[in-house]
């Protein structure tokens, strides 16, 4: 795996091919040309629900839910796009297709919005109560089974908790399951992590608020009957003014790196070589997926550079020992 991060790092025009794609339509929405699906482990890619552009628009509008397709995957787009797709009929499904929400998607610089949430507590709560602090935003759900995801980022949550120190900082989890989640759960949940009301807030609103929050951060709620809810694993710094700084859509983050970001963003001496490694597990991230989301950034580069070095050493030695003995 770091051997494939690597090439991809350090040739990205590598990543171009495009792999195939196996996999059954979960739910469409042609106006956008995107669909939702849940395909096999393709390249690098496990097996996972996620959604993807399908290209041309017009053939999104030809899926049906339940259709089994194959399709060559471009990786160099947000989402990634579909093209080539082929279908066959569509099947019954399990459980109830989610639409993709038409929400008008944040980017870096935008306000974020000030939906009306309740926290743990009970407690009315809006972002904009939040101006003048850093604020570190994720999205959970309590059932989460998967120790990768949820409950990892509310352990990292807990460890920035311990090591923001005097720094203007507030941690805010967002439910995505928000008829289960209610305030009582959501603080049987943050008793488990050691959260601090004063500087972690855990919040649910209204269900469909809630899932349009998300939604507008690239979160896209799915529930599968053997899973649990299927969701991006999404991190957000915003600053102090309320406007969204930095992204981040994956789990190989460590506190310590969002701590660095936030005193560089503020313009307070931080550690460069954190902010690097995040900055380097991101860009795996986005050029592998998912799957290379443990990548650590200065730690595997180094380990690949170290490889590489070994080879070039290896080619030299041989190419010199051919060229002696054919002179």
């Amino acid at each position: 795996m770091i051997f494939v991060v690597s090439i991809m790092l350090l040739f990205p025009g590598l990543a171009s091919a495009a792999p195939r794609l196996h996999g059954i339509v979960l739910a469409v929405t042609p106006k956008t040309g995107e669909a939702i699906v849940r395909h096999d482990a393709f390249g690098s890619m496990p097996a996972m629900t996620m959604p993807f552009r399908i290209v041309p628009r017009e053939r999104a509008a030809q899926l049906q839910p339940g259709a089994t397709i194959d399709a060559d995957v471009d990786v160099r787009t947000e989402p990634w796009t579909l093209r080539n797709v082929s279908s066959t009929s569509a099947q019954s499904l399990t459980t109830d297709p989610s639409p993709l929400r038409r929400v008008t998607p944040l980017k870096i610089g935008d306000v974020v919005p000030d939906t009306p949430f309740l926290d743990q507590t009970g407690k009315p709560f809006r972002f904009s109560d939040l101006h003048g602090k850093n604020v570190v935003l994720s999205f959970i759900y309590t059932r989460c089974q998967d120790a990768r995801m949820c409950p990892l980022i509310s352990a990292k949550f807990r460890q920035i908790q311990e090591q923001t120190g005097a720094r203007p900082v507030h941690l805010v989890e967002v439910t995505l399951d928000p008829a289960y989640d209610r305030p009582p759960v959501l603080g049987r949940y943050g008793r488990v992590f050691g959260a601090d009301p004063k500087r972690w807030s855990l919040v649910v609103g209204d269900a469909e608020p809630t899932l349009n929050f998300a939604a507008q951060f690239g979160i896209t709620a799915f529930p599968d009957p053997t899973i649990g809810i299927i969701h991006a694993e999404n991190t957000v710094i915003v600053g102090p003014d309320g406007r969204i700084r930095k992204m981040m859509s994956d789990t190989a983050w460590l506190p310590a790196e969002i701590l660095a970001e936030i005193d560089a963003e503020n313009g307070v001496a931080s550690n460069p070589l954190q902010r690097l490694n995040l900055w380097l597990s991101s860009q795996a991230v986005a050029l592998c997926g998912n799957s290379v989301a443990g990548f650590s950034g200065l730690a595997d580069l180094a380990a690949v550079l170290i490889i590489f070095g070994a080879l070039a050493y290896l080619v030299y030695r041989l190419a010199r020992k051919i060229f002696v003995e054919s002179t």
